[in-house]
């Protein structure tokens, strides 16, 4: 198995634990709370998983383990404004970062 299979099964794990954990608590707060340390444990996964990453010039497909971190901090950046507002401001869909949903990148050049 190679570690872009074994990173999605665990990511897989991950949001389903997330989820029933997240069923089992009273508070939003602490749902809130406890999502961010589960996102914090999916990017030492994944900082875990490019140490052990061997591809080669010849490797067609990889996983875009940066688009996956900034997308993991852009869903953390978003929990932590709703739990610790600022001020009170309007919302404005516009400033919403979409995330990148695609992990898997082609190697457009190969050397030869």
């Amino acid at each position: 198995m190679n570690p872009q299979q074994h990173f999605g099964k665990l990511i897989v794990i991950t949001l389903s634990a997330l989820a029933f954990s997240l069923s089992t608590f009273a508070n939003e707060q602490e749902q809130l709370t406890t999502a961010m340390k589960q996102l914090d444990a999916a990017k030492l996964s994944l900082k875990r998983a490019l140490r052990e990453v061997s591809t080669s010039p010849k490797t067609r497909e990889y996983f875009d383990y940066a688009a996956a971190e900034r997308d993991i901090n852009t869903i953390k950046a978003g929990i932590n404004q709703y739990i610790n507002p600022s001020r009170a401001i309007p919302r404005d869909p516009k400033a919403i970062r979409t995330l990148n949903e695609d992990y898997s990148k082609l190697h457009t050049t190969l050397k030869k």
